[in-house]
C-alpha cells in the first residue's frame, strides 16, 4: 500500500496499517540534508520540485502541501498572480524578504481613495484553469514518484483580501468602505474557487487545503459576525466543487479556533483542521473529544518543543499524540504549524521516525506508555546529573 492509497483511505475513515505523517516544510537545512540542495546552484522550478519530493520522502513525510524555495518566497508569487489574474497594475509593488519570512513592503495605495483607483478585477475561470492544472499535475506526479501525496491548497478570501489591502486598511474599510472590501473579497474568493474547481477536475489526491488566518493566540482577529456574513458564503464557493467530486476539505487558521470551531465544522462542514497550535492556544485532545469525526493535522509544538526541546522531548510529545488520538485513526501527525529553519534537523527527523515506529495499527498503548516513562526517567536522571555538576 503506497501513501496515496493510505491517504485516500484515512480521509474516508477506512482502516490502514499505520498513522500517516503530514507537514508543511520550509526548512532549507532539511532540503540540503535529505534532498541534496546546493546553495551555490540555481534551480528551475521543476528541479526544485524533485529536490523537495526527495527530501520529504527521505525524512519521513507522507503527505504535504509544501514546495520550499529557499531563494524566492511565496509572497512574490502571490503578487504575480494578482497582476496576471486580477489585472493589477504591476508598478509600485515590492516584496521584502528577511529571515524566514517576507512581506509586501510597497503598494500603489495607502488610503481608501487611492485603493479605489487600484481595485482588482474578477478573474476568469479558463485563465486560472489553464495555469493551475498543468502545475498541480506535474507536482503530484513528481511527488508520487517518491511516495509523497501532495494536496492542493488555496488562500481564503479574507486572508487574501487583507494581504492585498494591508491589514490596517482592510480593518478600516470594513466599516468605512464595505463595498470595496466586498468587491476585493469577491475577486479573491472567486480566484480560490476557480483553483478548487480546476483542482477537483485533475487531482489524484482527494483533499483541498484552505488557509484562512482569522485568529490569533487570544482568539478571533475579526468579529465572528463579519466572518459569518462575508467569509462563510465565499468559503462555500471554494468548498462546493470539492464536495461535488466527493473530496475532503481541510481548514487552516493560525491561532486559537475558539468560537470559530462551530462555524468551521458545523456550518461550513470542513472535514479537518490544520494546524492546531499549542502553547495555551488550542487543546487538541479537547477538540478531538468534542469533534471526534474531525481529522486533525498536527500537532507537535513548532514554537518550543521542536526548535528548543531535546530529541527526547520531541519523541515524548509525538508519542502522546499517538497514544491519545492514534487509536481512533483521527490524526495525521506533524508540526503544530510548520517545520522552519529554527528547528534542528534531528528533532524533525525524530518526530517522523517516532510516528513510523510507533504508529502501526493496532496501536500498542502499553509499549508507548513504557517508552514515555523511560523518556521521563532519562530526563530526570539528566537533571540530577546537571545539578550535581
Amino acid at each position: 500500500m503506497d501513501n496515496l492509497e493510505r491517504f485516500r483511505k484515512v480521509i474516508q475513515w477506512e482502516p490502514v496499517d499505520r498513522i500517516l505523517t503530514y507537514d508543511y516544510l520550509d526548512s532549507t537545512a532539511i532540503l540540503r540534508t535529505f534532498g541534496g540542495y546546493d546553495d551555490s546552484k540555481s534551480y528551475s522550478f521543476e528541479e526544485l520540485v524533485e529536490l523537495n519530493a526527495k527530501a520529504w520522502h527521505h525524512i519521513g513525510v507522507d503527505v504535504t502541501r509544501s514546495i520550499h524555495d529557499p531563494v524566492n518566497h511565496w509572497m512574490g508569487g502571490k503578487i504575480t498572480n494578482w497582476i496576471r489574474f486580477f489585472g493589477v497594475n504591476p508598478d509600485d509593488w515590492a516584496v521584502t524578504q528577511g529571515g524566514n519570512t517576507a512581506w509586501i513592503s510597497k503598494r500603489p495605495f495607502q488610503t481608501l481613495s487611492e485603493l479605489e483607483k487600484n481595485m482588482p478585477k474578477k478573474p476568469v475561470y479558463e485563465e486560472v484553469r489553464d495555469w493551475f492544472q498543468p502545475h498541480v499535475r506535474f507536482v503530484q506526479e513528481v511527488y508520487a514518484q517518491f511516495d509523497v501525496a501532495y494536496i492542493g491548497c488555496v488562500e481564503g478570501p479574507i486572508t487574501d483580501a487583507y494581504t492585498y489591502m494591508d491589514m490596517e486598511l482592510f480593518s478600516l474599510a470594513i466599516y468605512d468602505a464595505p463595498e470595496l472590501v466586498s468587491h476585493i473579497m469577491d475577486c479573491t474568493g472567486l480566484f480560490s474557487a476557480y483553483i478548487a474547481r480546476a483542482f477537483s477536475e485533475v487531482t489524484q489526491v482527494p483533499l483541498l487545503f484552505m488557509g484562512e488566518d482569522i485568529a490569533s493566540k487570544n482568539g478571533p482577529i475579526f468579529n465572528p459576525q463579519f466572518v459569518r456574513e462575508e467569509g462563510l458564503p465565499r468559503w462555500r464557493w471554494i468548498l462546493d466543487p470539492i464536495r461535488e467530486k466527493g473530496m475532503k476539505f481541510l481548514f487552516h487558521t493560525d491561532g486559537r479556533y475558539g468560537k470559530f470551531l462551530p462555524l468551521i465544522l458545523n456550518e461550513l462542514g470542513a472535514d479537518g483542521l490544520n494546524p492546531i497550535e499549542r502553547n495555551d492556544c488550542n487543546d487538541i485532545f479537547e477538540i478531538h473529544r468534542d469533534y471526534p469525526h474531525t481529522l486533525l493535522f498536527g500537532n507537535v509544538c513548532c514554537m518550543h518543543t521542536l526548535p528548543h526541546g531535546t530529541p527526547g522531548d520531541v519523541e515524548d510529545e509525538t508519542l502522546e499524540l499517538i497514544e491519545k488520538i492514534g487509536p481512533d485513526a483521527a490524526i495525521l501527525i506533524g508540526s503544530s504549524s510548520e517545520v522552519h529553519d529554527a528547528i534542528p534537523v534531528e528533532n524533525a527527523t525524530i518526530m517522523y521516525q517516532t510516528v513510523h515506529q510507533h504508529g502501526q495499527f493496532p496501536i500498542d498503548i502499553d509499549r508507548i506508555r513504557s517508552r514515555r516513562m523511560e523518556l521521563r526517567k532519562n530526563h530526570l536522571l539528566k537533571l540530577r546529573a546537571d545539578m550535581e555538576l
